[in-house]
């Protein structure tokens, strides 16, 4: 497998573009190119707020566990395994934040100041004047913060035959539930209130074979450091991980302008693709077209592959070529938003 480097621009040259050209599925129709491209964050913060606080006041109670959990749990322990959660979501979260392109939330400034309130009684949110207090004491413009989280653990077995006590599958189920909330200086209600929910599974014997688990440490870890990424994703633009097939298939123009991407020769490969549209054979330019169209959203143009898969479409409606369309469609209409998240 081979690894290429290119660059394009968005906006003020923001975006960088890491690929892998490798073979998957039908190894003699297809290529699948893997690059990372910039997803927007789901909200977006006013322009005027370049410093973020990360507030825990998550109540440190025993509520916060499913009754059979909590056997065997007293104060010291309690206050380890919530060590443990709450150190977990904030690496989680920091992780995401210092790998944003969004310099300005690199950096948050972290508090504990827990709830006293039990988790039975009315949610407490921060007053206005509550928030305008914190935001002056930390120099912070506005608030993330952890109100609260609930933690399920679970043991499960399958077994060989309904009636038998020979063990197939035996495994844990971790599940959590965190509520957020963000405030901004001046405003009587939470700007935005959010609730993350995931499960991890354990295996411990998968097919009547022992094969062990980590730590219960480790799995709470493992389950509440995604929680505090996910929640981070929700916050900021993050680079993800995304594939584009391009077409092998059997022609030998094609199959030659394959061996050029394999071996870095994309201008070659490119020259190709445009000899094959005047081909007459609508397919074929179908498919060289949309290799173009992904030649340029490589170069981060995503305006040219967008007129050259619609022109795919035009001399052939591909399942491939469609699904490309609609995979386009949604990169053009973050591309603005992206921009703007960074930039301001």
């Amino acid at each position: 497998m081979m690894r290429i480097i290119a660059s394009g621009k968005c906006g003020n040259c923001f975006l960088l573009l890491f690929f892998i050209l490798g073979f998957y599925g039908c190894a003699g129709t297809y290529s699948v190119v893997e690059f990372e491209v910039l997803e927007p964050a789901t909200i977006s913060f006013p322009d005027d707020v370049s410093q973020l606080l990360v507030l825990n006041r998550a109540p440190l109670s025993m509520d916060s566990f499913n009754e059979e959990d909590r056997e065997g749990l007293g104060e010291r322990e309690l206050l380890i395994v919530d060590s443990l959660i709450t150190n977990s979501i904030r690496r989680g979260l920091v992780d995401v934040f210092k790998n944003s392109p969004v310099k300005r939330f690199h950096k948050p400034v972290f508090l504990d100041e827990r709830r006293k309130d039990t988790l039975y009684s009315k949610d407490l949110i921060l007053t206005k004047r509550e928030v305008n207090s914190l935001c002056e004491r930390t120099n912070t413009d506005a608030i993330v913060s952890l109100e609260r989280y609930f933690l399920d653990v679970g043991l499960y077995y399958d077994f060989y035959e309904e009636e038998s006590s020979e063990i197939l599958n035996q495994y844990y189920i971790f599940s959590n539930l965190i509520r957020w909330a963000i405030y901004l200086p001046g405003n009587p209600r939470p700007f935005d209130e959010y609730s993350t929910v995931d499960t991890l599974y354990f295996s411990r014997i998968s097919d009547g074979m022992f094969v062990g688990t980590p730590s219960s440490a480790e799995m709470l870890r493992d389950l509440f450091y995604e929680s505090g990424q996910r929640y981070g994703r929700y916050l900021v633009p993050v680079w993800v991980d995304t594939y584009r097939t391009l077409y092998k298939g059997k022609n030998d123009s094609l199959r030659l302008a394959s061996k050029y991407t394999r071996d870095g020769n994309w201008d070659l490969a490119y020259a190709l693709w445009e000899q094959m549209i005047d081909s007459g054979d609508s397919t074929l330019a179908a498919k060289a077209l949309h290799n173009m169209a992904v030649y340029h959203e490589l170069e981060d143009d995503l305006d040219s592959a967008s007129q050259l898969i619609d022109r795919a479409l035009q001399y052939d409606t591909l399942e491939l070529v469609k699904s490309y369309r609609e995979e386009l469609d949604v990169r053009l209409m973050n591309r603005e938003e992206v921009i703007d998240q960074v930039i301001n």
